[in-house]
């Protein structure tokens, strides 16, 4: 006697283990786990798979989730969007070093790895800066270098200087 396969009514591609939304069938789902299975997906896959929906009634409960989640969406984004509009208003500039020289030509590339802690709080400050992470990074990289030289020109030791710099090391 062959093995009963349970229901997979989430069906994933092979390939990338995303959620082929074709696939759904959203009245064999409790609907208690509508909102958390549909949350994955396109608006414009909700819609459709709600539409599938053959019970009118249910059809209705579907589409109005669907709704709803497309609303919250896009309160979610106006509202990013207007923190950053007021971060960029209210925030102080960025100060940064002189930039006397344009790049004529392809330029050095620095790498360096982030826990993803770490990465978390630099979305989270370049995102109240009204910037992109690594816009931010790149700033903060130039403004801690234009620091440390202007230290050191005027005749003090950059790594006993400022707090910040006290735990860093500067010899290789």
């Amino acid at each position: 006697m062959p093995e009963e396969q349970p229901l997979n009514f989430l069906a994933a591609d092979d390939d990338d283990g995303d959620i082929i939304a074709s696939r759904i069938e959203l009245e064999k789902i409790p609907r208690r786990l509508w909102e958390q299975t549909l949350a994955p997906l396109h608006y414009q896959e909700r819609y459709e798979v709600a539409r599938r929906i053959s019970d009118e009634e249910l059809r209705g409960a579907g589409l109005e989730l669907a709704y709803e989640m497309d609303s919250a969406d896009v309160a979610r984004r106006r509202e990013r969007l207007e923190a950053q509009g007021q971060a960029r208003r209210a925030g102080a500039p960025l100060p940064t070093p002189d930039a006397d020289h344009a790049t004529a030509r392809s330029s050095p590339q620095l790498n360096f790895r982030l826990r993803h802690d770490d990465h978390a709080r630099l979305k989270e400050a370049a995102a109240a800066a009204g910037m992109r992470p690594t816009t931010l990074a790149r700033a903060l990289v130039l403004n801690g270098v234009a620091m440390i030289l202007r230290e050191r020109d005027a005749g003090r030791d950059p790594s006993r200087g400022s707090p910040p710099n006290r735990g860093l090391s500067f010899r290789e």
